[in-house]
């Protein structure tokens, strides 16, 4: 089976808090207009590389890649590529505006211009099916509503890479599937797509490719089908059972 195209790459990255080593990866591929999954317990540092990767967190060591080019931590540099990248949080952060302002807010923050901001997010918010939320303040939103939103504003700059820390935690089964189907369509239009994920259902419907922590190493990073020849979803306890794929 022919690979995809690597579009991130770390290598001998490290990642302390105080004395203790969070993180030790020798190398992890981020495969190229995919559905790249990151599996793992609790706490076996999911969140913090996924912080690394998407340039949020640059207090480790080693080196990321991004297109085959070595990313320094110039922050002239990080800001043009962040500008490529965005992140979908477990726990959204809203300012304390309107639903029509969070969304923009990235728009607004590359100085476009009002009717371009305006126009876009009505029509994000009609997709997404929140156009009746737009002129409601944040602060009124359920926590569904919120997370909603939160996508909204992450698809808002059409990014290339798009960062996904298990965001369906707080919807409901519908909007779930929603939601899965978008993404779907996201990988389907050449976006990269990197999940954290404990829903068996995406495992098993969306993953192409797998990648297992484990206490801070990677366990495999590879393609689903030789993830599951090799079982290591369940030697892993990363499910209790056997994944059957239509």
């Amino acid at each position: 089976m022919k690979k995809k195209e690597i579009i991130l790459k770390a290598e001998n990255v490290t990642k302390y808090y105080g004395q203790e080593k969070v993180l030790d990866i020798e190398q992890f591929n981020l495969y190229q207009n995919a559905f790249n999954f990151l599996l793992g317990a609790n706490g076996s540092g999911k969140t913090t590389l996924l912080r690394i990767l998407s340039l949020v967190d640059k207090d480790y060591n080693g080196q990321l890649s991004y297109c085959g080019k070595e990313i320094n931590k110039q922050e002239s540099e990080l800001l043009n590529l962040r500008r490529k990248f965005s992140v979908i949080w477990q726990e959204p952060y809203l300012y304390n505006k309107s639903v029509a302002d969070n969304i923009g807010l990235p728009l607004k923050l590359r100085k476009k211009s009002k009717n371009c901001i305006k126009n876009k997010v009505a029509e994000l918010a009609k997709e997404l099916k929140i156009s009746h939320l737009l002129d409601k303040n944040s602060k009124q939103l359920s926590g569904g509503e919120k997370q909603k939103v939160s996508i909204a504003r992450a698809l808002i700059t059409e990014p290339e890479i798009l960062f996904i820390d298990e965001p369906t935690t707080n919807l409901d089964y519908k909007s779930n599937q929603f939601f899965n189907e978008l993404f779907t369509k996201l990988v389907a239009k050449g976006v990269t797509i990197l999940l954290i994920t404990h829903d068996l259902y995406q495992i098993e419907k969306l993953a192409e490719y797998i990648t297992i922590l484990k206490q801070g190493k990677i366990v495999i990073n590879e393609h689903k089908e030789q993830v599951l020849n090799e079982g290591e979803l369940e030697g892993n306890n990363i499910i209790g059972q056997k994944l059957v794929f239509a």
